[in-house]
């Protein structure tokens, strides 16, 4: 049995010698195959690793309220309408009237040009309470945050995101500092870790922060919020929460029944929900590229196993002819698409490890390579390769010894 095996193979490589175009075309198919499902597959996890850990950047349990309706909020965000209705008033009201609500902080986020000897850039400011921080899963690097007493009498104090400070500081120690923010001469007090892009796109890098009363009283001179931060005391109470912060201020917003609210309420799951459909058609149309490459693959496998069947049939009927099995023909067709099958599978499975890594890589994604699927991908090229080979395979052994040899 291993006598005929092994001349099984070497009858197999020498027909992969002679059609050798025909059969680096049918691997390249299952191989492309492969290497797009593995591709897909990894990076979407991929991206929706990112996704989980961008959601615990946000902070725990977090509801934010926008003053504004926001359309787009992903990595993009615009408000295409602007409110000023949202008040400090009504960030106390959802503390006191609404149940499973922990903490709240107004903000006031407002963009300025920010300058130091010669040195000029844009940056977010938020005015935002002490506890900011904590809500959001953010610590302080260098220096502190600012205090209550500091908060309560609007000190112009800064907290400057890690990106900031490295870009006005570089290496020099910004603590102790001062930086204009407009025109107003502000004390650096702290740099906050370095952090990112969270789930709703903002870099948190790239804010300062400083207290609610020095943002809105002393740079912005306003008297309304733009933003109210909420945190829930247990995840399954989000959507409660949600729902009673809308009907709260429509009603202190004075909003009839069939009109538009001047406001958002957002949770993580809002945002990652936009970022999950974009994955989604992205791993749809990944499996569509998937699946069409190993029905190309398959057919290139079946029409070249029928072209060879039909440039072999007198090689057949003398095989026969000498006491070869109709099992032997069988075997020996089917082992030669394997053969593409694994070969392309293999290829494919390399070839799309090494493109996975170096998309992690290139673009900072989380390594999530699936051994799981690497080998689901490589044994469903291989069941493509037998498949596609068993009608050639079973043609081939049907040839009668007789009627092959009056073709010589």
């Amino acid at each position: 049995m291993s006598h005929k095996f092994f001349l099984i193979i070497a009858v197999i490589a020498r027909i992969f010698k002679e059609y050798r175009l025909r059969s680096a075309l049918s691997i390249l198919g299952v191989a492309f195959g492969t290497f797009a499902l593995i591709t897909m597959v990894s990076v979407s996890y991929s991206l929706k690793e990112k996704s989980r850990l961008e959601v615990e950047k946000f902070g725990k349990n977090l509801v934010v309220v926008k003053s504004g309706k926001i359309r787009v909020f992903r990595r993009h965000s615009r408000s295409i309408t602007t409110a000023k209705t949202l008040k400090i008033s009504d960030a106390l009201a959802i503390k006191q009237q609404i149940d499973h609500v922990v903490k709240v902080l107004p903000s006031f986020h407002i963009s300025y040009p920010i300058r130091r000897k010669g040195t000029t850039i844009f940056s977010t400011i938020i005015g935002v309470g002490r506890e900011y921080p904590e809500i959001r899963n953010i610590n302080v690097e260098e220096g502190r945050f600012y205090t209550e007493k500091e908060e309560k009498t609007g000190e112009k104090v800064i907290v400057l995101g890690y990106k900031i400070a490295r870009d006005f500081f570089g290496k020099e120690d910004p603590v102790g500092k001062t930086i204009l923010i407009f025109r107003v001469p502000c004390k650096v007090i702290g740099v906050m870790e370095e952090k990112g892009s969270d789930v709703s796109g903002e870099d948190q890098d790239i804010l300062i922060y400083t207290p609610l009363k020095t943002a809105m009283r002393r740079l912005a001179n306003v008297d309304y919020i733009n933003t109210i931060y909420i945190q829930v005391d247990k995840k399954e109470n989000i959507p409660f929460v949600k729902r009673k912060i809308r009907e709260l201020l429509r009603k202190r917003h004075h909003i009839k029944k069939g009109e538009k609210d001047d406001f958002t309420v957002l949770s993580p799951d809002d945002y990652l929900r936009m970022e999950t459909e974009a994955i989604h058609i992205f791993s749809i149309l990944g499996g569509v590229s998937a699946a069409i490459s190993f029905i190309i693959g398959g057919i290139g496998i079946l029409s070249i196993m029928i072209l060879i069947v039909n440039e072999r049939i007198e090689e057949i009927g003398i095989r026969r002819a000498v006491g070869a099995k109709k099992s032997d023909i069988l075997l020996q067709f089917l082992l030669e698409s394997a053969f593409i099958s694994i070969s392309g599978g293999l290829s494919g499975a390399i070839l799309g490890t090494f493109l996975s890594v170096l998309i992690f890589s290139v673009f900072s994604l989380p390594y999530t390579l699936s051994l799981q699927w690497i080998i689901f991908s490589f044994s469903l090229s291989v069941l493509t390769g037998i498949l596609a080979g068993l009608y050639p395979a079973v043609r081939a052994s049907g040839i009668k010894p007789v009627e092959a040899l009056r073709r010589t």
